[in-house]
């Protein structure tokens, strides 16, 4: 197996000269990547062994000079899931030792790793599995060993919290977001989809590649959520600032999705803007100091709109990424009023059906026609082209749900797998086979409305696959449910709900 070299552990530290101490977890990685090699290299390619051995590596890291990141991950599962690891039994969290090497941390992160690669392929593996226990076993006793003699790695303690961050430090600020979002271990799809992202919007047409690859990299570090808790960068940050008080300034930022911003005028240090879409019915104040203000000449109040992103830190908002200058036309007008009156209509479809349905999210209809009375008639839609219903196979059954944050959803799929009296077509050994995919699938069913199903209790029968039975795999579902939704779907109630 080739080596891990300290070039490649170096692109993941935010400094570029190597120590004593980058040369030690090196050596580590290389330790690491031996023993995954030695389990699972005939299933892997050598180059995802050595991305898993690297990002274990980084945790130690993380551990050892003590970063907070872990720290934030474990308190955050404890605030969801009531446990500070996902799969960890009671028995085994009365042994777990915060800011230390565990075995349960090690089992975790190597499912998720290893289920990354699996993913793409639609696979799922059980947390279960005997491979990840011989393998954890295997690391455990290796780390606990060497978290006795481990450096810290003072270098990157200092980077992150040498000096507390002032209200002006956004641009020191933005390096250490950058830093986390593609070089930390809990975002480890983050590189690649960011290379995926940069190669299908070139592909789309002619602009200049590196405009696009600052636009597209600039979306995700502030929108991307492909990780461990479902969060933007930005709020994993917010996570971590709040242990440490040099970086009290991280869990204040806030983050405006990029959109249409009217501008209505300025001051000598600031631009006034305010957001089209209605989401943010309040006037940012944006430091020029932030903004190409060549970009900007031609500016009229009231008819001049920027399509950008706006970022608040040390109480002030910073423009970051692109910035669009656009006119304040009457399409743009339209288009707007049409988004707004969209939200409008989930809300009002929210609470019609509602009525409609005597206070009930879900409705069984055995066919088509129930399906049309129930919109048409009950809730009185009117049907328009733009509400044509799709093709609907009621073999199994037909379902009914609203959500207030996506309306009105036709279940079509997995009917039977549904546990309600109302449901004539629930099946429980359908249920026991495919009820799963209602947790781990999003083309299934929206997120919302998986969550809804589990609160109302009408997925009892979901289960993995255990190789110590049906009983078992149930309940593993059951008692992390909640992080396996969150998990597949990459949403989470805190943001999504």
């Amino acid at each position: 197996m080739k080596k891990i070299y300290v070039q490649e552990w170096m692109s993941f530290q935010p400094y570029a000269r190597q120590d004593e101490i980058d040369i030690y977890y090196v050596k580590v990685a290389n330790r690491l990547a031996e023993s995954l090699k030695t389990a699972v290299g005939e299933r892997y390619s050598e180059h995802s062994l050595h991305g898993i051995a690297i990002y274990l590596t980084l945790w130690f890291q993380d551990l050892i000079t003590q970063t907070g990141i872990w720290e934030a991950f474990t308190g955050e599962c404890r605030k969801r899931y009531g446990q500070p690891v996902p799969f960890m039994t009671p028995e085994e969290e009365k042994e777990y030792y915060p800011g230390e090497v565990n075995p349960e941390d090690l089992r975790f992160l190597l499912w998720h790793y290893f289920q990354s690669l699996e993913k793409q392929a639609g696979g799922v593996l059980n947390p279960e599995n005997p491979v990840f226990e011989e393998l954890t076993h295997q690391l455990y006793e290796y780390l606990s060993e060497e978290y006795e003699v481990a450096p810290e790695n003072t270098r990157l303690h200092d980077m992150l919290y040498g000096e507390p961050f002032g209200e002006n430090d956004y641009m020191r600020y933005r390096s250490i977001l950058e830093w986390f979002h593609f070089c930390s271990y809990v975002g480890f799809e983050n590189r690649s989809e960011y290379q995926y992202a940069v190669t299908a919007a070139v592909r789309m047409g002619n602009v200049n590649p590196g405009l696009l690859s600052y636009d597209v990299k600039q979306n995700i570090l502030f929108e991307g959520r492909k990780n461990l808790l479902s969060l933007t960068s930005v709020e994993w940050l917010a996570l971590v600032g709040k242990t440490h008080p040099e970086a009290a300034q991280w869990a204040e930022v806030k983050v405006v999705p990029q959109g249409m911003y009217l501008y209505e005028g300025e001051d000598e240090t600031s631009l006034f803007v305010k957001d089209l879409s209605g989401k943010e019915d309040v006037q940012l104040s944006v430091r020029k100091d932030s903004v190409n203000m060549d970009s900007l000449k031609g500016r009229k109040e009231g008819a001049t709109v920027l399509q950008s992103r706006w970022v608040q830190y040390g109480g002030t908002w910073w423009q970051d990424g692109t910035l669009v200058v656009l006119d304040y036309e009457e399409k743009m007008k339209e288009e707007i009023a049409r988004k707004a009156a969209q939200r409008e209509g989930i809300q009002k479809t929210y609470e019609a059906f509602m009525k409609a349905s005597g206070g009930k999210q879900f409705v069984f209809c055995q066919s088509e026609e129930e399906v049309r009375d129930f919109l048409f008639q009950k809730m009185e839609y009117k049907e328009k082209e733009e509400m044509q219903l799709p093709e609907m196979d009621a073999q199994h059954g037909l379902v009914l749900m609203v959500s207030p944050h996506t309306g009105i959803h036709i279940q079509m799929r997995l009917c039977e797998c549904i546990s309600s009296p109302e449901n004539k077509f629930y099946d429980p050994k359908e249920a026991q086979r495919k009820a799963i995919l209602f947790f781990l699938n999003p083309e299934v069913i929206p997120y919302d409305l998986s969550c809804a199903l589990q609160d109302a209790g009408m997925l009892p029968d979901a289960g993995l696959n255990s190789l110590q039975g049906e009983e078992q795999g149930r309940e593993l579902v059951k008692k992390n449910a909640r992080f396996l939704t969150d998990y597949f779907f990459g949403k989470c109630r805190e943001k999504d709900c």
